[in-house]
């Protein structure tokens, strides 16, 4: 379960939901102190943090926005009780080597929905994050989960080679906050997605669910987000150094 964090699409309270949780902090590093700051997380996340039994992080740069530069660590688990246990050791850790190096904020509870996500089976390493932050209405759910629920079939249907999570804001968001993310193997990788695979994607959708269904869908889920912060879209990339392995045995 853990490993599908790697695919962030950081892709939560229904059936449809997938146990996965996670909880996201942004970190500002201090000036002058990345170096030293890097290579003393990735010792701290080589020792507490890569096998079994130890919780599992995912570090990412922040690329684009009001907080490029920054970092952002994930915790993931599979249920929210595993965030009960504290490991005391490997914080009391952190806090001696990096804890005066960075300020933590925006720290956030995620539940990744199953329902509508997406993983490739023939998905390659994709480092490249695009992550689209919804803002939903209070009364635009049923619209808003439509599209996005048919989307996830139609690329089912389509076997497309790229990657999809989705995941729910359970706590820290202002609103009713969901972030789905793509996976990229970088730019170029990007823009060929948007190119070359969408289309097959629309394509599908609308044989699926009807001639022009995407486009009216789509209109809907426009129509269910709110009018300021309705939907931003930030760029990451994945650290392997800062975070845990996908196999944690």
């Amino acid at each position: 379960m853990k490993k599908s964090i790697l695919f962030l699409a950081f892709s939560l309270l229904i059936s449809t939901l997938s146990a996965q949780v996670a909880i996201s902090r942004i970190l500002t590093v201090k000036e002058g102190q990345q170096e030293k700051f890097m290579k003393l997380a990735a010792e701290k996340t080589q020792k507490f943090n890569s096998k079994s039994g130890q919780p599992a992080y995912y570090t990412f740069s922040i690329e684009t926005g009001p907080d490029a530069g920054k970092l952002w660590r994930v915790q993931v688990e599979d249920e929210m009780s595993d965030f009960d246990t504290i490991d005391k050791v490997g914080n009391d850790y952190w806090q001696s080597t990096v804890g005066k190096m960075h300020a933590t904020a925006n720290t956030q509870h995620w539940w990744r929905n199953k329902g509508t996500s997406y993983e490739a089976e023939s998905a390659e390493y994709a480092p490249l994050k695009r992550a689209i932050f919804y803002t939903i209405k209070a009364n635009g759910g049923d619209d808003f989960w439509r599209f996005r629920t048919r989307v996830a079939a139609a690329m089912k249907a389509s076997e497309l080679p790229f990657t999809m999570d989705v995941w729910n804001c359970g706590s820290g968001c202002n609103g009713n906050v969901v972030m789905v993310v793509f996976s990229h193997k970088n730019y170029g990788d990007q823009y060929t997605t948007n190119t070359e695979q969408f289309p097959k994607l629309v394509e599908k959708y609308d044989e699926m669910y009807g001639k022009d269904a995407y486009d009216q869908d789509n209109t809907r889920l426009e129509a269910s987000l709110e009018m300021l912060w309705g939907r931003r879209i930030v760029h990451m990339n994945f650290l392997p150094e800062l975070s845990s392995p996908a196999d944690m045995n």
